[in-house]
């Protein structure tokens, strides 16, 4: 398959990535699709990764999927997941995934995330270190918003963004007058 820009087979990708840094991995605008993405997964050469950028690479819940099961991605501290087609059933791959237990960051910034993907977020045991969580341009609507805002395990969150998710006062109200939010300083809603 041709690849805009002309890119390199994921193997090259990594390859070319590890000599950059054995901590960061970034592979945005890349294209690898769920495929490049179940490669990563499995490659154990990236055992030490703690960020790792997949912006805009085609990826659906089945490459969410394989991020959650990885064997080798243990050690994230940073998902970044923008601009690509991942619904509620992956959302709830990474919530229930122990690799999501250092994560202090998840972005999934414009994606098909639902309430469901949402609830799930928010009833993780896994995402107690989250400290910055971007659900921007999804759709959880009121009903996502108020289970964020209802979790114990997101209390540690300080950036949250919920921008473009169809609220309603009541979802906005949730959001800001959330007990469990205290420690926001930095809430997008508008």
């Amino acid at each position: 398959m041709k690849k805009p820009f002309d890119d390199q087979p994921i193997e090259v990708l990594v390859e070319e990535a590890l000599k950059r840094s054995k901590t960061v991995l970034d592979l945005r605008l890349k294209y690898i699709g769920d495929e490049g993405v179940e490669f990563l997964a499995n490659c154990f050469d990236l055992d030490g990764i703690e960020e790792l950028n997949l912006e805009r690479n085609n990826i659906t819940d089945r490459g969410a999927r394989a991020l959650a099961e990885s064997p080798v991605l243990t050690r994230l501290k940073v998902l970044i997941l923008q601009r690509n087609d991942i619904g509620s059933a992956g959302a709830t791959s990474i919530a229930r995934s122990s690799n999501a237990s250092r994560l202090v960051h998840l972005d999934l910034w414009k994606n098909k995330v639902g309430p469901e993907g949402a609830q799930a977020l928010a009833d993780s045991i896994q995402l107690v270190n989250l400290t910055r969580l971007d659900l921007a341009q999804n759709k959880i609507g009121d009903a996502g918003a108020l289970a964020l805002a209802q979790s114990a395990t997101l209390g540690g969150v300080n950036y949250l963004d919920l921008f473009g998710n169809g609220l309603t006062e009541e979802g906005v109200l949730s959001a800001k007058e959330s007990e469990f939010f205290q420690h926001i300083q930095d809430l997008v809603i508008g």
